[in-house]
């Protein structure tokens, strides 16, 4: 599928092909599939019309503006606690922002034997091995033009990309997987401090891999930035084995919560009406393992919130959750 796209839109050089291909991996699946085109083409249209933006200052800095605008809405937070059970929770709406892994460790014994055994068969996809580096200047490319990019795929060739992510699929270890890697201060100069830069990245790899992600991720740096160890000051990894301890909702590494198949993308995490609503009073899903899927667009818990206000409060019509312009909000 991913290929006939290529061809019809006209993107016959290798090049080109390879710079599709890596978009589509994000799918982190099966290539070539619908899904992952589809993905490819959505992403790839952003990539060339409004961007992929970066947070100035780093990703905290979303989760302070949720917190903030939250606690401007009357809402508190309460961390530090790791609840093992619905019991310990009291109130009317439940919102799961789990697996579907999660929600059968929380209250397994009290759903309904054919919802348990779906959830049982929900298909957790690849894993991801994540590398954290502290370099004393920027990537120096072979490829100046690279550097440019705050976001950039190391995968080769469209060949080599399917390979070896085609590999991870069936739980083969690759020497030379897909490499995500994103580099903030290309876009974000204020997270180069002193000359020192952080870089962080990525590898698709077998869900459960236990490898540790450091010499891979660098050994795949190198080879199209040549003398990047050097530069590197300190760096740490997380095996996709070790990443579900980090979040629970990463089984095996699957930052995707999910398998992003044709299937799953369309039942996700089983077939039903409202796929957010469980068969428990009061209990949702609002996690990647709801439609649409894993992204930083967070409409699984927005359409989660909507399914929970029509069924618990009768409101059919978003309410307005502007900040309140009276209320100063920095």
């Amino acid at each position: 599928m991913l290929g006939h796209l290529l061809r019809a839109n006209g993107l016959r050089t290798e090049a080109a092909r390879a710079l599709l291909t890596g978009v589509a991996a994000h799918a982190m699946g099966r290539l070539p599939s619908l899904a992952a085109g589809a993905i490819g083409l959505l992403l790839g249209h952003l990539a060339h019309s409004t961007s992929w933006p970066l947070p100035q200052g780093g990703s905290v800095r979303i989760a302070e503006a949720l917190a903030e605008d939250l606690r401007a809405h009357g809402g508190m937070l309460h961390t530090g606690h790791r609840v093992t059970d619905l019991a310990e929770l009291d109130a009317r709406v439940i919102m799961l922002d789990t697996s579907p892994r999660g929600l059968l460790a929380l209250a397994g014994d009290r759903l309904p034997p054919r919802y348990r055994r779906a959830l049982d068969r929900f298909h957790y996809g690849p894993g991801a091995a994540k590398a954290d580096f502290l370099v004393s200047e920027p990537i120096l490319w072979a490829d100046p033009e690279v550097g440019r990019g705050g976001t950039v795929h190391l995968g080769g060739t469209r060949a080599a990309t399917f390979a070896t992510e085609n590999a991870a699929v069936r739980g083969e270890a690759a020497e030379e997987p897909f490499v995500l890697l994103v580099d903030p201060a290309v876009t974000d100069p204020g997270r180069a401090v002193g000359g020192r830069r952080p870089v962080w990245a990525y590898a698709h790899v077998p869900n459960g891999d236990g490898r540790d992600p450091v010499p891979l991720i660098t050994r795949r740096i190198e080879r199209y930035a040549p003398g990047f160890a050097d530069t590197v000051i300190a760096a740490r990894g997380v095996p996709a084995a070790e990443y579900e301890a980090y979040n629970p909702n990463y089984v095996g590494g699957d930052i995707s919560t999910g398998a992003v198949t044709l299937r799953q993308s369309l039942a996700r995490p089983t077939a039903r009406w409202d796929p957010y609503a469980t068969p428990l009073p009061g209990v949702y899903l609002c996690s990647a393992a709801t439609p649409p899927g894993p992204s930083v667009h967070g409409m699984c818990g927005y359409l989660a919130a909507l399914s929970a206000l029509r069924r618990h409060h009768g409101i059919r019509t978003p309410p307005d959750l502007s900040p309140n312009r009276k209320r100063k909000i920095s």
